[in-house]
């Protein structure tokens, strides 16, 4: 057992253990503490059981059942009440109107892992779980709704870009510069 961020956080062999983009998203989270937040892709949880603790009412989904039992049991160890449910990003979800959805996607080429993992196999370049998640996500924001996610360097940045423009105003971005790449925290919300 690890103990991240003050949080008693488990990491199971298989489930994305939080690093720099998790963190990078943790710093830009801010609630009032009566939004409802989705996140995708909860890997440990550790991001929505911080949402959780400034009081939202947090939904937590994974496409991988490791990932949700890696979550539910670090919701417990942190004494935090937090919602599950397995779902291909949007596939399984039934609300539409989020006041904050979340995203640490994976991002990374095919071409640069060593091998077939999908805690971080963003597909062939590395934007196509992306642009999936962005073209569907406004429709599940409510109207003031914000979205948070963050891609890479890595992966070509002119279809998530253009997505972006069409789709959202920029509302914040920040930025983790590595030797190898630059992390990119994206905080958006819908256009009327």
């Amino acid at each position: 057992m690890e103990i991240i961020k003050d949080l008693d956080i488990e990491v199971f062999d298989g489930v994305y253990k939080p690093s720099d983009d998790t963190y990078l998203l943790l710093g830009m989270i801010t609630l009032d503490g009566d939004e409802s937040v989705l996140e995708i892709g909860s890997g440990t949880g550790i991001i929505s059981i911080h949402c959780q603790i400034q009081g939202a009412d947090t939904l937590s989904v994974d496409i991988d059942e490791k990932a949700l039992d890696n979550t539910e049991l670090n919701a417990e160890n942190n004494n935090i009440h937090l919602s599950v449910k397995k779902s291909d990003l949007f596939s399984r979800i039934t609300k539409d109107d989020w006041d904050v959805i979340i995203f640490n996607p994976p991002y990374l080429p095919e071409e640069k892992l060593t091998s077939k993992d999908r805690r971080w196999d963003g597909g062939k370049k590395g934007d196509e779980i992306i642009i999936d998640f962005l073209e569907k996500a406004d429709g599940y924001l409510s109207e003031d709704g914000e979205l948070y996610f963050c891609y890479s360097s890595l992966a070509p940045e002119d279809k998530i870009k253009d997505l972006v423009e069409q789709k959202y105003r920029v509302l914040e971005i920040q930025k983790r510069r590595f030797f190898y790449e630059t992390l990119y925290g994206v905080k958006l919300i819908k256009y009327d």
